[in-house]
């Protein structure tokens, strides 16, 4: 094991390993503590197009494309109130899958070779039973080797990556999700014995019930193993009457989608189970640790961006220690930056998964008052299926979203195109904005008048930011911003830094204008419509807030 680590990560799983090569490839000593000597299976074995290209930015791409892991081409979904299943089809990127179903210890355990190869000391069989609170500017764990002895171990950051037994084993506090996403998994494995693989077995199914949803991943590229899963109520899975292999063989058989798919395969190896119940810490960071990976929180395993999720937050963990490292000073800023991020990811997947089995439950299926789906619709059958949405209001502010992305492509920002990764950005614009809405109603209950005293938002304030590494980037970036009470943060432009220095404690709108227009006389936010039209914006986003004059102070409901 390599002297005086500067960062130990407890947990060899795809956020662990993300982190250590990023921290590796940054030059800094990382040792990566696993407590199997060898990899296990997992539920998160169908990985998205999104999670495909996290994993070869890892640098695992040949090692996986040699594995005779199944091409996933698409995603077909038999939901309750269909008359047919559809597909999301995934094209391929460059005469290659844009993704892959995986059988999860043999990728773990390639990825696991890569972080080796980018230089993190990966250390099999070490089981961190408990991280220590930092003391003097150094964190520890207690470990147990191979060997079976207890060592304690010392870094300046630890990570989390431990999965769920890792909040369970430590100081941190955990609280469980809504009760709708009180989920247990039952999954095997079935091995085709007779008969030739089905036709287009490259997508993966799902199909939604009342009563319980089901998965079916090819995991090899002759289609002759798959895995299977359901996910029922965590109550269903405490019946002690026969078992999880009873419960799970009934839901098998009373799914005729399956039928076909299973024909001539029988169930390989016992029955797994596992809790899959939503549920989040209270902090994600803090001094001398990180949590990453569904040690920082877990939400489903139907839907697929686990793995997505867990490589990106990895490598913004490894973004953010890089940073501490040589800036500790700035550690309010990075920590805090880090919790928002997840947390918010946390909220998104959440309503995602909520809206998901709402449609199941309730029959209602994702487009209303349509029998079938058109094949090519697809994409768009799957956004209103979790965003919760009815087509015409789906397409409605799906338009929006896209004209403003459009909009900054046309001042030199990326191509827009919507796919899947495009369409999960959309989903947390769309749910985050709706929080902005119910945010301003909650604080601001008048029409924006001559007579209002205008002033900062609650939480709003100008300071020295941290925000996420440009594309490429290794550390994060600072520079002067202003931030809302939600976490969001805005360069403080010139005009933004003068409008909050006239606001003070608050004054009347008709003195703002005349004190900003002294501050900022070449704005084109002078005049008085401009100017009251660029406040109503920034109403919008939580950075200011009014009230009449009469009122004596800003209304909150």
């Amino acid at each position: 094991m390599i002297h005086e680590p500067e960062v130990i990560v407890a947990g060899g799983g795809p956020a662990g390993i993300a982190c250590a090569v990023a921290l590796a490839r940054g030059d800094r000593r990382v040792v990566l503590l696993e407590a199997e000597l060898a990899a296990r299976d997992h539920v998160g074995e169908s990985l998205s197009p999104t999670a495909w290209q996290a994993v070869l930015r890892l640098g695992a791409a040949a090692a996986m494309r040699g594995a005779g892991f199944c091409p996933k081409l698409g995603a077909t979904f038999s939901w309750s109130g269909q008359a047919s299943p559809w597909t999301v089809s995934y094209p391929m990127v460059d005469d290659q899958p844009p993704a892959y179903q995986a059988r999860r210890a043999k990728f773990d355990a390639i990825l696991l070779t890569a972080a080796s190869a980018a230089g993190a000391d990966v250390q099999l069989g070490w089981r961190v039973e408990q991280i220590l609170p930092p003391s003097s500017g150094t964190a520890s764990v207690l470990a147990t080797s191979p060997y079976g002895e207890s060592v304690r171990l010392a870094a300046p950051w630890v990570v989390d990556a431990r999965g769920r037994s890792g909040p369970n084993q430590s100081r941190h506090a955990y609280r469980t999700g809504p009760a709708e996403l009180d989920h247990a998994a039952l999954w095997g494995f079935w091995r085709r014995r007779t008969g030739s693989p089905p036709d287009s077995r490259r997508t993966s199914l799902l199909i939604g019930r009342p009563e319980h949803c089901l998965w079916y991943y090819p995991l090899d590229e002759m289609a002759s193993l798959a895995s299977v899963g359901v996910v029922i109520s965590a109550q269903a899975d405490d019946d002690p009457v026969g078992g999880a292999e009873k419960l799970y063989r009934a839901a098998v058989a009373s799914c005729p989608e399956l039928m076909p798919l299973l024909s001539g395969t029988v169930l390989e190896g016992p029955v797994r189970s596992c809790a899959a119940n939503a549920g989040a810490c209270e902090q994600m960071a803090g001094d001398g640790w990180f949590l990453v990976g569904d040690a920082a929180f877990f939400v489903d395993p139907l839907l697929t961006p686990g793995v997505q999720l867990a490589i990106e937050h990895g490598t913004l963990a490894a973004a953010c220690l890089l940073t501490l490292l040589n800036r500790r000073e700035d550690r309010a800023s990075v920590l805090e930056l880090y919790d928002q991020v997840i947390r918010r990811d946390y909220e998104t997947y959440v309503r995602l998964s909520s809206n998901l089995y709402h449609a199941a439950r309730t029959s209602a299926g994702p487009v209303p008052g349509q029998a079938q789906v058109p094949p090519a619709d697809g994409q768009f059958a799957f956004l209103s299926l979790i965003s919760g949405l009815p087509r015409s209001e789906l397409a409605a502010r799906l338009g929006e979203y896209m004209s403003l992305r459009n909009a900054v492509a046309e001042r030199g920002g990326a191509a827009v195109a919507l796919g899947e990764k495009e369409g999960f950005s959309f989903l947390r614009w769309l749910f985050h904005k709706d929080r902005l809405i119910a945010e301003r109603s909650a604080r601001i209950v008048s029409r924006l008048a001559d007579d209002c005293v205008l002033r900062p938002a609650v939480g709003a304030a100008i300071g020295h930011e941290a925000f996420l590494p440009a594309d490429g980037g290794q550390v994060l970036t600072f520079q002067p911003a202003v931030r809302n009470r939600l976490g969001d943060r805005f360069a403080a432009t010139p005009e933004l830094a003068a409008l909050f220095a006239v606001l003070g404690e608050g004054r009347p709108l008709a003195e703002i204008r005349r004190l900003f227009r002294q501050k900022a006389p070449d704005t084109g936010a002078g005049c008085s419509s401009a100017f009251d039209a660029w406040i109503e914006l920034l109403a919008d986003h939580a950075l200011v807030e009014w009230a009449l004059a009469r009122e004596g102070d800003v209304c909150v409901a």
